[in-house]
Formats: C-alpha cells, sequence, structure tokens
C-alpha cells in the first residue's frame, strides 16, 4: 500500500518538485502563443514587433538550448543532479523576471534565451526521475511529470483570457521558486554518488530513498561500477563515442526526439490557436477549442500512467505509433478532398481528427518516449550524452517551430499534416530494429542489455558486497 510506505512518499517528493518545474517549461512552451499575437497586434502591447520577429523570439529559446545542453551536461556529471536541477529552475526564473520588466524587443529575447538554456531540463528532469525511483514506479512517475508540463500548457492558454502576457509571466515565477526552495531537501543521486566512487554515500541515499530490504538493485550498481572507476578503465580521448554502447542509446534517443516534434509535441501547443484559426475561421472559437484539447492531454496523459504500467514499451509505441500515422494521413487526405469541394459541411471533423490525433499521442507515444529516453544511457555516458542528445532536441526544437508556420502557409494545414505523417512512419520503422524492452528492469539490467553483457545469476541475488 502506497499509503504506508514511506519510501514511496520520500519519492513522491523528489517527482513533486520535478513537477514544479515540468508546470513552469509548460508555461514556457505555450507563452509564444499569448505573446506573439500580443506583439504583432495594433492594440495588443506596448512593445511592437512583425511577424518574423515574433516568430524569432519565439524560436530563439531553442537555439539558447544549443549552449544550455553544454552548460547543463558538465554540471550533471562533475557536481551532481541536485546541483543541475537547481541550476535550470533559477534560469527559468530569472527568464519569468525579465518578461515583466520588459519594455523593448532585446529584453524580449533576452529573457526567450535565459529560459533557452533550461530547456535541456526536459530530459535531465527524465534522467533524474529515473534514477531516484523504483523501477515498477519510473514509467507512471515520468507520465506524471508529462501531465505536469500539459497542465502549464493549460494553465497558460486559460488565463490568456483575462490576463496579459506581463501578468502571466509574473504568476509563472511561483513554480521555479518553489522548485528551487524543495530540491535543497533531497539526497543526491545513487547513481551519480556510485559513478563517482563514493560507496558509502550511495547506500546511505539508496536506502534513505528505497528502505533497507532491497539491497539487490544497490549490489548490482556498486559492483558494475567499481568495474568502470577501476584506473586505466576508463576511455581517452573520447574513444567511447564510437562505441556500439554509446551510438545506439543516441540514435534511439535522437529517433525518439525527431518523432515526438513531427506528431506535435511542441509545435500543437504553440500554434494550436493559428491551425483552429485556419480551419474554423472563428478566433473566438478556436480559443475555446485549444482550451478543450489542453484538457483532453491532461485526461490522456492521466490516462497514460494506467497503459504505461501495464503494457510493454514498444507495444505501446509501435501499435499507438501506427494509430498516429494513420489520423495524421488521414487528416491529409481530408484537408485535399476539401479543396475539391467535397464534405466541406463537415467543417468540425478535421479539428475533431486534429484533437483526436493529440489525444493518442498524449496517451501513448510522449510518455513511453520520455521513458525510454531517460532509460537507455548507461551511467558512465549520461553527462555526453544528455549533451549531445540535448544539441539534437535543441536543433529539432527550432526546426519544427520555425518550419510548421512556412509549411502551413505554403501547402496548409493537411500538408503539413501529411509530410509530418509520413517522417512519423519512417521513424517508426528504424525504431522497430533498435528499440529494447525496459518496462520492470533496472537501469542496470538496461545498461547491461545495450552494452551486451551477461552476468551471472549470482551477481543479481548477492546481499552482500564483496
Amino acid at each position: 500500500m502506497c499509503g504506508g510506505d514511506l519510501y514511496f512518499w520520500r519519492q513522491a517528493f523528489i517527482l513533486t518538485t520535478g513537477l514544479f518545474y515540468s508546470a513552469s517549461v509548460g508555461i514556457m512552451l505555450a507563452y509564444p502563443s499569448v505573446l506573439s499575437p500580443a506583439l504583432v497586434s495594433s492594440n495588443g502591447t506596448d512593445i511592437k514587433a512583425s511577424s518574423e520577429q515574433a516568430s524569432w523570439i519565439a524560436a530563439s529559446n531553442g537555439f539558447a538550448g544549443l549552449f544550455g545542453f553544454f552548460i547543463l551536461s558538465p554540471i550533471l556529471q562533475t557536481f551532481g543532479r541536485k546541483i543541475v536541477h537547481i541550476s535550470c529552475n533559477l534560469l527559468l526564473l530569472i527568464g519569468w523576471m525579465i518578461f515583466p520588466l520588459a519594455n523593448s524587443i532585446p529584453l524580449l529575447y533576452a529573457a526567450r534565451i535565459v529560459q533557452g538554456l533550461a530547456i535541456g531540463g526536459i530530459y535531465i528532469n527524465s534522467m533524474i526521475i529515473c534514477e531516484y525511483v523504483d523501477s515498477k514506479r519510473r514509467g507512471y512517475f515520468l507520465t506524471l511529470k508529462k501531465v505536469s508540463i500539459a497542465v502549464g500548457t493549460l494553465i497558460c492558454h486559460s488565463m490568456s483570457l483575462y490576463w496579459d502576457w506581463r501578468q502571466i509571466a509574473t504568476f509563472a515565477i511561483i513554480p521555479p521558486t518553489v522548485a528551487v526552495i524543495l530540491t535543497f531537501f533531497w539526497p543526491e543521486s545513487p547513481s551519480f554518488l556510485a559513478m563517482k566512487g563514493r560507496f558509502e554515500e550511495c547506500e546511505e541515499s539508496f536506502i534513505w530513498l528505497n528502505g533497507p530490504t532491497n539491497l539487490r538493485e544497490l549490489h548490482h550498481l556498486q559492483l558494475s561500477q567499481m568495474e568502470t572507476v577501476k584506473p586505466g578503465h576508463s576511455e581517452k580521448h573520447y574513444k567511447f563515442l564510437f562505441r556500439k554502447e554509446f551510438i545506439k542509446p543516441l540514435v534511439i534517443v535522437s529517433l525518439l526526439t525527431l518523432l515526438l516534434d513531427l506528431c506535435g509535441r511542441y509545435y500543437f501547443v504553440v500554434y494550436v490557436i493559428q491551425i483552429m484559426v485556419e480551419l474554423i475561421g472563428d478566433k473566438t472559437l478556436a480559443v475555446y477549442c485549444t482550451l478543450g484539447a489542453d484538457c483532453l492531454t491532461i485526461v490522456a496523459l492521466a490516462s497514460s500512467c494506467f497503459i504505461i504500467s501495464c503494457f510493454k514499451r514498444r507495444a505501446i509505441l509501435f501499435t499507438f505509433g501506427s494509430f498516429t500515422v494513420s489520423l495524421m494521413l488521414l487528416i491529409c487526405l481530408l484537408m485535399i478532398l476539401k479543396s475539391f469541394g467535397i464534405g466541406t459541411n463537415l467543417f468540425w471533423l478535421t479539428p475533431s481528427l486534429i484533437i483526436l490525433q493529440n489525444f493518442v499521442v498524449n496517451v501513448s507515444l510522449i510518455p513511453v518516449s520520455f521513458a525510454l529516453i531517460g532509460e537507455v544511457f548507461p551511467l558512465e555516458y549520461k553527462g555526453t550524452g544528455s549533451c549531445i542528445s540535448g544539441v539534437v532536441f535543441t536543433l529539432l526544437y527550432t526546426l519544427t517551430l520555425k518550419l510548421t508556420p512556412l509549411l502551413i502557409d505554403s501547402i496548409g494545414v493537411g500538408g503539413t499534416y501529411g509530410v509530418y505523417g509520413f517522417s512519423v512512419c519512417g521513424c517508426l520503422v528504424l525504431l522497430y530494429f533498435v528499440v529494447p524492452e525496459t518496462k520492470d528492469k533496472t537501469l542496470q539490467q538496461i545498461e547491461d542489455g545495450i552494452k551486451g553483457v551477461k552476468r551471472a545469476k549470482c551477481e543479481f541475488e548477492t546481499d552482500t558486497l564483496l
């Protein structure tokens, strides 16, 4: 029973801290949908910008994320998980403090760029939660983190009906402030401590999080890291960059990142109002459709806790992935038929399918992809792996934010979904051959699978560290 399980609540405390960070990220992702219309409107704000400037402001945090990963990844591996989590939240906090005071375009760029430095925390936070929580809880804990991002998005879109962008930014100061305070009460990650050879501290942290009755995973972790920290074991001149156990997780994470971008994880949040306006033709109705989509996203992510805890990762990825591709191509087909005057009276059908596609993505692909992203990198490569995959993430994130409005303007919503749908199909085909099954496995077992290491049964079952 979770209610009387002290160690469940300790892990839930770690998760809760991450949820405040995720809520702030959700507001940050949706913020351009409030800021951009205000900047380009003739009576929206005291700061005026062209459509081109507004789009660059929206995308600027993606470019900043490239530099952010080169800062955050060394912190992750050198100073620990607590420090990097505090750093991510402080960067978000500084950005939200700049927005209400901004009186010029450069200051808006500054705020988005500062926050962009922390965008890598979306991936790093997933890796951190994977290290702190029990393997049986890892899937739905990571899913709750996605729910928190969706709640932040809903908060931003809802507040836009009553507040301006400065007031929303002022409110957004609260979540990262709370996250910074709570992180000070964390223990350091047992995985990080083992990696640094601090095995006594590792055992204390592990027992604080998991209790004294679950020591097999601890001993497996310590034995593995004892091999890694032996003199002469470490590789020089970055030879590990060409090793299978580094390249394979990097390919998996890069493909999953591309999959998430193409199926609408980020561009839908930013451009959902623009998409709905083109389909419906009424801005007010489009805003309410957006709020409905946000609510369904939260329901989908909450429901995915059940799905991801009951079904295997690969089954979820490829079953729901195929359904997502079908919906995206159906949206494309309907828009083509509409251009020929067929089905024009069914104006509600395409928006309904887009919302359904977003629901399917959030109930399946998003939680399972982030679970896999947090699981597949071996411990010794997490710093470099998160840095390189983070560069891939920020490039793809920025590219889709810039490319999506251009595609909508040139080939319409239907053509855009067609291009992205075929691309998602290609990603799924490649992932089929490389993604391992990770459900209910410890991080060390997943790492051994990636490396092709087969351990004797006694290494898993020993209760005494020799």
